[in-house]
């Protein structure tokens, strides 16, 4: 046994038999001079071995005459470090023990506890994992520059954009990253997505592009929508969860819709606000009040044997009535008054029509009305109200669910 390696800290020992050379390695500290084995060369490539780990124990190299760079000649595993410590824990109770590496690899006689890679696929890998790391340790830098150019304005950083390795950026656009985007960041994605298809000089490419992109927006964003619309229905949260819902989202899945109206800075005439007033795309106003999803609706006369609205509902119905009739007879100041609330500097404010205002109620749900009878005279007693549309939580989403149906198309 001859010494191969001479280094500060340890020696790498050769001892050559009649069909092999193994390769020993030993620190020089070490009073001991515990000789660890590394590696094998044959004939037909090396094993390598991987000490302490509980999942893969050994390498095996077929086809090479020296001992591919991608791992440690001294016996530590790969040069990438997560690499080893992937192979040597996190396969535990696979019942893969080995990795045989070679740049043509076996079609027949696999062995079940081996894994199989080729070298190549290795040296990407290896590549992808030395990317992200420098990106992150660039992006660790450009947070730590951007932040002191904030602090500091007169600092010579100048405010530098994160994760400009396309690589890396392209590499995530996967299905994984769709589930965790809000509908902001869909926008931007989109903004982005617009701004790229300026590279084609092809107008029709172009609108084709942007088309497309404008669909699946729509799509997920409305999905979103729906989910959150879907938890709260099954939370039945306080009016306030729903108000703050709708404020947030209304103008999204009801395109009658354009502006909403900050009514408590407005003078109707009243001291109990709606929950939402706003404007159509012609200019009308109306009025939104939201209850709860289980608010009682129907109340059984048993001498009439009919049914009538519930106390909850009669005051939430005279509420909204209380609303259209003091729109009516302010509408004059009151159109004013939102013109002059929603002026700007470059905007001189909404013009409203306050002719024959609406109020959408929208309370309850389809599970109350659980018998025949009960829907008939539940159909009969909104298609009486006036000026005032009653419409059930459920109802509403499955508005919403026809609403993706047809943007799918």
């Amino acid at each position: 046994m001859e010494v191969k390696l001479d280094t500060k800290k340890l020696l790498v020992f050769e001892e050559v038999t009649s069909n092999k050379t193994i390769y020993y390695r030993q620190f020089k500290e070490d009073e001991k001079e515990e000789k660890v084995k590394i590696y094998e060369k044959t004939s037909s490539g090396f094993t390598y071995y991987l000490e302490g780990g509980n999942s893969i124990k050994e390498i095996i190299f077929q086809g090479y005459t020296n001992l591919p760079e991608i791992v440690s000649p001294f016996g530590f595993g790969f040069e990438e470090k997560s690499i080893t410590n992937f192979f040597k824990f996190k396969l535990e109770n696979s019942g893969y023990d080995k990795l045989f590496i070679a740049d043509n690899l076996p079609t027949k006689g696999r062995k079940k506890n081996t894994l199989y890679i080729e070298l190549d696929e290795l040296v990407d890998l290896k590549s992808k994992i030395g990317q992200e790391q420098r990106a992150c340790n660039d992006t660790k830098t450009i947070l730590i520059r951007n932040f002191l150019k904030e602090k500091y304005p007169s600092l010579s950083f100048d405010y530098t954009e994160t994760n400009n390795n396309k690589d890396i950026v392209l590499r995530n656009l996967n299905t994984k990253l769709i589930h965790q985007l809000t509908a902001d960041d869909i926008e931007n994605l989109g903004k982005f997505y617009v701004e790229a298809s300026k590279k084609y000089s092809r107008p029709d490419i172009v609108k084709k592009m942007i088309k497309g992109l404008q669909k699946n927006a729509q799509l997920l964003t409305l999905q979103e929508v729906i989910n959150k619309y879907e938890k709260l229905l099954k939370e039945n949260p306080a009016e306030s969860s729903w108000q703050e819902y709708f404020n947030e989202y209304i103008t999204l899945f009801d395109n009658r819709y354009f502006q909403k109206i900050n009514y408590k800075n407005i003078a109707l005439g009243i001291t109990k606000y709606p929950d939402l007033v706003l404007v159509d795309i012609y200019g009308y106003i109306d009025f939104y009040e939201l209850k709860k999803a289980d608010t009682k609706l129907l109340e059984y006369d048993s001498n009439h044997k009919t049914y009538y609205w519930s106390k909850p509902t009669s005051m939430v119905i005279s509420q909204v009535a209380d609303y259209l009739q003091k729109a009516r007879e302010n509408s004059v100041s009151y159109a004013k008054s939102i013109k002059e609330q929603t002026a700007t500097e470059d905007f001189s404010g909404i013009e409203v029509n306050i002719i024959n205002p609406r109020a959408i109620i929208v309370a309850g749900t389809s599970k109350q009305l659980n018998t025949v009878q009960k829907q008939n005279h539940f159909k009969n007693l909104r298609e009486s109200l006036k000026d005032i549309e009653f419409v059930l939580y459920d109802e509403l989403l499955d508005r919403l669910k026809n609403l993706l149906e047809m943007i799918k198309i």
